[in-house]
């Protein structure tokens, strides 16, 4: 896969995940195996870039250019691979924690939680691949 499919990826996966999420919050073990599976999507997604960025490349992607030079675009770099990794890394393990402490607490609105907690993610993965101060700015808001 590119690096612009990559990228993508690790923004659309979660948000599939959370509408996923929240359309199967009546059965609740297929929800907290979506959640589950989506966590594991999105490090899939995240390790595979990070082969590309080892070698020195740096993948991106603009989504809208509204003016000249002021776009919403991710770019992959080292630091920011490295906060994407541990993020995505830590969602699939809090995500096996909360079900077992969501479930035996009897926590209402678990859905809405599983759901909200993958937007988090989203918002997550584009302030670690943020290529400028605008897309930091709007991911970091929508955090």
């Amino acid at each position: 896969m590119s690096g612009e499919t990559l990228i993508a990826a690790t923004l659309l996966v979660p948000v599939v995940g959370a509408a996923l999420i929240a359309a199967l919050g009546r059965w609740p073990n297929v929800r907290e195996s979506v959640t589950l599976a989506t966590s594991v999507a999105l490090f899939a997604a995240v390790l595979a870039l990070l082969p590309g960025v080892q070698e020195g490349l740096r993948p991106q992607l603009v989504l809208v250019e509204m003016l000249p030079g002021i776009a919403i675009a991710f770019r992959v770099e080292p630091l920011g691979m490295l906060f994407a990794l541990v993020a995505s890394g830590l969602w699939c393990v809090n995500s096996v924690y909360s079900i077992g402490y969501m479930r035996a607490n009897r926590e209402p609105h678990q859905t809405r939680f599983y759901a909200c907690f993958a937007l988090a993610l989203v918002a997550t993965m584009g302030i670690a691949l943020a290529s400028n101060l605008l897309t930091l700015f709007l991911f970091y808001e929508l955090l």
